[in-house]
């Protein structure tokens, strides 16, 4: 088990985006007391799935 801020300095990305993804239901937690906790095999499926892809493409530059 790992918390949210131990997981996200082992991907490399914020805290807060891995609580956002928690919340928007892409990553499964779970909650003891204020602290989210995550399983080894939930950051290994979040890993291989999730990162890398970008929610938005990169803007066009204009002429």
């Amino acid at each position: 088990m790992l918390t949210l801020t131990e997981a996200a300095i082992e991907l490399g990305i914020s805290s807060a985006t891995l609580r956002h993804q928690v919340q928007g239901g892409r990553l499964a937690a779970r909650l003891f007391g204020k602290t989210y906790v995550i399983t080894d095999e939930e950051l290994a499926r979040y890993r291989a799935t999730s990162l890398g892809k970008p929610g938005r493409p990169p803007a066009r530059p204009r002429p």
